[in-house]
């Protein structure tokens, strides 16, 4: 803009000293249709620096009110994405904390970048159901766009109501480059589903695939098999190909155990009984069960006893066995030798059982403090 205004300068000015160089009088005429403008050539350059000089004036009022306007407009933005960055940032770092209170105090009246939003909802959604408010925990699922539900299925699993995702997640699963992750989030999703036809036609392709470690299939299956009547247990466990009741087998026992079925898997369980390296297992089988008639599996683990009886997984087997059976004075004595702080927490429950029931209230409250 300057050069040109120079440009334009240069030229007045050599037009007006013009008519002085060649000794003559220089004058200007303008015509146009039926009007003429005639001046002297000194009063058209003179006009015309003027109205250069108005022009150039106004372009500059004009660009510096015009850079006040985007500079307020830029800041304003800028604080505003400042303050959403912000708030999805310090929902991060409370969720990572498991301080959900905070995650809720900053996201329930702020919004966040556009690009967020998903995530914002999925903080909330998280936040809920660590609150136990299942169904405000859905309404925010339903929220988060098509394209990102898959990646909040475990959220919608512990919401209790996969439903909403479980096309989704077989179409995923069913893809012949599927992640592990992707298998066992549908496997887990008809088991909640309680579709268990098309459950027992995945799990082969699971095997396959070895998409699960050992305690995710005890997992898996621990859900199967709760999700059965007692009466079925026995049968589905026999349908499985061998393969399938390897990895099944430990959580089949524990469901058997709890079902009050000890009779049926008396035999397993005194296979255990013989292997050192299982019974850890066999404790926390027996741990589980409500009823039991299983005199041959007593007299086994007392017999193995003879030989170890400083061998503590057995002391809490029997323990628990004794519980099953109803003699809770047994099971206290062998509780007050057993129980020490590395497996309070997971017997803590069977421990309080014999307490309450041989008379022994005090110790019973000890362990509930």
């Amino acid at each position: 803009m300057i050069g040109l205004i120079i440009l334009v300068i240069a030229l007045v000015l050599v037009i007006g000293v013009a008519p002085y160089v060649i000794n003559e009088k220089g004058y200007v005429l303008f015509s146009f249709n039926n009007y003429t403008v005639e001046g002297t050539m000194i009063a058209f350059c003179g006009t015309v620096i003027v109205i250069t000089a108005i022009v150039f004036i106004t372009y500059k009022l004009i660009r510096y009110l015009l850079s006040i306007y985007h500079n307020t407009k830029h800041g304003f933005f800028a604080r505003s994405q400042e303050r959403k960055q912000a708030a999805i940032e310090q929902a991060l770092w409370s969720a990572i904390n498991d301080d959900y209170e905070h995650v809720e105090q900053a996201l329930s009246g702020n919004s966040v970048p556009d690009k967020f939003e998903d995530i914002r909802l999925a903080l909330l959604a998280k936040a809920a159901l660590a609150n136990n408010q299942a169904d405000k925990a859905l309404e925010r699922l339903f929220e988060i766009s098509p394209e990102h539900q898959l990646k909040v299925a475990k959220l919608w699993l512990a919401s209790g109501d996969s439903s909403a995702i479980e096309s989704q997640m077989r179409v995923s699963a069913e893809a012949k480059k599927a992640t592990n992750l992707e298998l066992k989030l549908y496997a887990e999703v008809l088991v909640q589903q309680q579709h268990f036809s098309a459950l027992e036609e995945f799990l082969p392709r699971l095997l396959r695939k070895k998409a699960l470690t050992d305690a995710q299939w005890t997992q898996l299956f621990s859900a199967y098999f709760n999700a059965l009547d007692a009466d079925q247990l026995s049968e589905k466990y026999k349908q499985l190909p061998k393969k399938l009741q390897a990895h099944a087998h430990t959580a089949y026992l524990m469901q058997m155990a709890q079902a009050g079925q000890l009779a049926v898997i008396e035999g397993d369980l005194i296979k255990m009984v013989k292997h050192n390296e299982q019974h850890a297992q066999l404790a926390n089988i027996l741990s589980k069960a409500t009823s039991a008639d299983a005199a041959k599996l007593q007299v086994s683990i007392q017999d193995r006893l003879k030989k170890d009886d400083s061998n503590n997984s057995l002391l809490l087997a029997l323990a628990c066995l004794a519980n099953a059976q109803g003699d809770y004075d047994l099971a206290a004595r062998i509780f007050d030798k057993a129980l020490n702080m590395e497996n309070k927490k997971q017997f803590s429950e069977q421990a309080v059982l014999s307490y309450k029931n041989s008379a022994q209230a005090e110790k019973a409250l000890v362990l509930y403090q």
